[in-house]
């Protein structure tokens, strides 16, 4: 297995209690505290972000959705316009 240099830190402060309580549970894990607390962080970050971009949709209503994506884009004369001129980051 490969090991990657690590090269940013997150500190919290946290009470003692939380502290014994998350390194009896990375111990059951037989794992460092820093990676279970990783591991669980990031396990809760994948299932917030996929909730936020997966979704259900009952078949009548998925068969609606891909029809509005697949329409042509309508345009909009102002949005056009505002494209044409100049930007914040023009010199």
């Amino acid at each position: 297995m490969a090991i990657t240099q690590k090269d940013t830190r997150i500190d919290l402060r946290i009470e003692n209690s939380q502290k014994d309580f998350l390194m009896y549970a990375a111990s059951l894990l037989k794992m460092k505290l820093s990676a279970f607390v990783l591991d669980c962080a990031l396990k809760e970050a994948e299932a917030l972000v996929a909730s936020k971009v997966h979704f259900p949709l009952p078949a009548n209503q998925w068969k609606l959705f891909c029809e509005a994506l697949d329409k042509p884009a309508r345009e909009i004369p102002q949005l056009k316009k505002l494209f044409q001129g100049p930007t914040g980051f023009d010199e």
